[in-house]
């Protein structure tokens, strides 16, 4: 590795300061565990000091480390699943604190849709799913562009089709859902 190859600690530093809020706050959103999202977070910057400072050279450190981050929630979610780890909100600050004034009951029927949105999102395709996270992060079309590698213009009927499979996925998994509990009471009242 000669000197071209390697980070200056400033300048990395530099980039850490200006977008870890922001890809940590990406990472949380899917996960909903904090310790988990500052631990992908740590990662998705390991992964950049490891690449070296050609990942910054054109100016689209952002639009990487978005892509990078939104592809390694998706794997956690996914690696969860496949563990079958149910998923669960901790008690470290993963409620809002205006939340607390909620009943116990909402607060668990939020979890509950968290939880199934989290499964449908984890069995779109990656980039479908990176899509529609970096859109609801309030990325903007251009930046999601940026961030993806897409033209500007094709951002918007991506987004579309992403957003279609979503819902056709969470439909057809709340269909499943209802049908279990029916399939259960019928078992117990034989």
């Amino acid at each position: 590795m000669d000197m071209s190859d390697r980070w200056i600690e400033a300048e990395f530093e530099s980039i850490f300061r200006e977008h870890y809020q922001r890809i940590v706050r990406v990472i949380r959103r899917v996960l909903q565990r904090d310790s988990e999202a500052e631990e992908v977070c740590a990662e998705v910057f390991f992964r950049l000091y490891r690449s070296g400072p050609g990942v910054a050279a054109g100016g689209l450190v952002g639009g990487w480390l978005y892509r990078t981050a939104t592809r390694a929630s998706i794997d956690a979610l996914r690696t969860d699943r496949r563990r079958g780890v149910e998923e669960q909100l901790d008690s470290s600050g993963s409620v809002d604190a205006e939340d607390s004034t909620e009943s116990p009951l909402t607060l668990l029927l939020r979890q509950e849709s968290i939880v199934e949105v989290r499964e449908a999102l984890a069995k779109l395709k990656v980039e479908k799913a990176q899509l529609l996270l970096l859109r609801h992060s309030g990325l903007s079309y251009r930046e999601i562009a940026d961030a993806l590698q897409l033209g500007v213009n094709s951002v918007g009927q991506q987004l579309a089709r992403a957003e279609a499979e979503f819902s056709a996925l969470y439909q057809r998994q709340q269909r499943q859902n209802r049908k279990v509990p029916q399939l259960q009471a019928a078992k117990e009242g034989q």
